[in-house]
């Protein structure tokens, strides 16, 4: 945002698609993008619609609206891939050409690579890999308030919940509550039998009624077979009590996990090879050394 060639989060993504320019589509924002709540048609696992796809950012143009634009919030990879687009309009540049000369190259960050569909756009929603120490070195950039790179306001509007639809979501980022539990009640589940989910995760959501620490919780998950990408959309099969904010966070896939602790000044992160033993198992989904960390921070 330092460099204005994006006028703001509320940018409609119709300026740069005009033929986004009409019904309900020309109200989605580049905010509704990175906040998961552009109300854009999703499936859930990337494999099964979007990596087949030569042209992530048109199979995004062509998805119809399930839900008005910041109605309800569903996690969407394909909404995601399209910001790269978006990025592509308005500075001329692909997303890692441009993050190559004003982002990278500034923080002293060079071995890197951004996978890209067959069309050549990067992938928004993963394929990112940089060394440890210099995914670190962007959450400390966060710590820092941009440090002349990114404005201070953009910064702040990313870690900070971005509306009331979405109060554990910034721009982009999660924002971090290490005391959060999770309570399944019979009422969940009768939400899930409504919603027609299937059997198979309607008894695992049985099995995990009652009241969970986030460690527990996600433990537990796994253990169960509850995937939370196989419910549909809109539907309340928990409750969330966040507790106290402390900073902000990104957790992928495989079991990364980069954590802002604001309070303690402190940045961690967490990778994992893909040919790792267990990689993707209950057991990896927030390695208990991370606690660890916080705790001795406090």
């Amino acid at each position: 945002m330092t460099l204005g060639v994006l006028p703001g989060a509320d940018v409609a993504v119709a300026e740069y698609y005009p033929e986004w320019r009409q019904g309900r589509k020309a109200d989605v924002t580049l905010q509704h993008l990175m906040t998961h709540t552009s109300g854009l048609q999703n499936v859930p696992a990337a494999p099964e619609e979007i990596y087949p796809s030569p042209d992530f950012v048109q199979l995004a143009l062509c998805a119809e609206l399930r839900h008005a634009p910041g109605t309800a919030f569903s996690y969407n990879n394909k909404a995601v891939n399209l910001i790269c687009g978006l990025l592509d309009r308005a500075t001329g540049q692909r997303a890692d050409d441009f993050a190559r000369a004003e982002l990278f190259a500034p923080l002293g960050i060079h071995e890197w690579q951004w996978d890209r569909d067959r069309a050549g756009t990067p992938h928004g929603m993963s394929g990112l890999q940089l060394r440890a120490r210099d995914l670190a070195r962007l959450a400390q950039l966060t710590l820092r308030g941009g440090e002349g790179l990114i404005t201070p306001s953009w910064i702040h509007a990313s870690t900070c919940p971005a509306t009331p639809a979405t109060p554990r979501m910034g721009l982009l980022w999660w924002t971090w509550h290490p005391q959060t539990t999770y309570t399944v009640t019979d009422a969940h589940v009768q939400h899930l039998r409504e919603a027609q989910a299937s059997p198979t995760q309607i008894g695992a959501l049985t099995t995990l009624r009652g009241t969970h620490t986030r460690q527990d919780f996600h433990t537990l998950m796994g253990t169960v077979g509850f995937d939370p990408t196989q419910v549909p959309a809109g539907t309340r099969w928990l409750q969330e009590d966040p507790g106290p904010r402390r900073g902000w966070c990104h957790d992928g896939w495989l079991g990364q996990y980069l954590v802002v602790d604001a309070e303690a000044d402190l940045v961690a992160v967490r990778l994992i090879a893909a040919d790792q033993p267990g990689v993707g198992s209950a057991g990896s989904s927030w390695p208990e050394f991370m606690d660890d960390v916080f705790s001795l921070a406090r």
